[in-house]
């Protein structure tokens, strides 16, 4: 197959793929009372209007450090929502999801011990896929799918956080 035809097939698939994969979600509605579920041995601090800007679930280790452990939401100066998480023991992880003021998905990103590992991506203001990238411990690795606003698909691939050359 011609190198032509096969980026014009990749483009038209990328276009299904952003099309279909982009589910950009809303922001949760959190009053000023929110309770978070904190586990056992933790304790609910902060707020939207706080210093730390965020409500998180603090717990104190043996060494008398207070660390972040448990679901953590940030806000931005006027209160909306921009992030949602789970921290534990000091450290992001799991999917975090990121969002505007105005509560729109801007994008979503899979943590293990504070490195990005697994999926990351972001959406267009439209709502569509704009990339969509494959990380392990800290390093981005295998295809990293970049769209433009049409919608057409870019692929290059990583290994070791490195693109890989052909």
């Amino acid at each position: 197959m011609n190198r032509k035809m096969m980026l014009l097939q990749l483009a038209l698939a990328g276009s299904v793929f952003a099309q279909t994969l982009a589910v950009p979600e809303r922001a949760p509605a959190i009053g000023p009372n929110h309770k978070l579920a904190c586990a056992a041995g933790t304790r609910q601090i902060g707020g939207p209007k706080s210093d730390l800007g965020a409500y998180a679930c603090l717990k104190s280790t043996v060494d008398h450090l207070r660390i972040f452990h448990g679901p953590m939401i940030s806000f931005d100066d006027g209160g909306h929502v921009v992030a949602v998480g789970q921290m534990e023991e000091g450290s992001r992880s799991g999917t975090w999801k990121y969002f505007d003021a105005s509560g729109v998905q801007t994008g979503a990103t899979d943590f293990r011990q504070g490195d990005y590992h697994g999926r990351r991506v972001e959406f267009l203001p439209n709502g569509k896929l704009k990339f969509e990238e494959n990380w392990v411990m800290g390093k981005r690795q295998g295809p990293q799918k970049k769209f433009d606003a049409a919608g057409l698909l870019t692929i290059t691939e990583y290994r070791d956080d490195r693109p890989v050359t052909k």
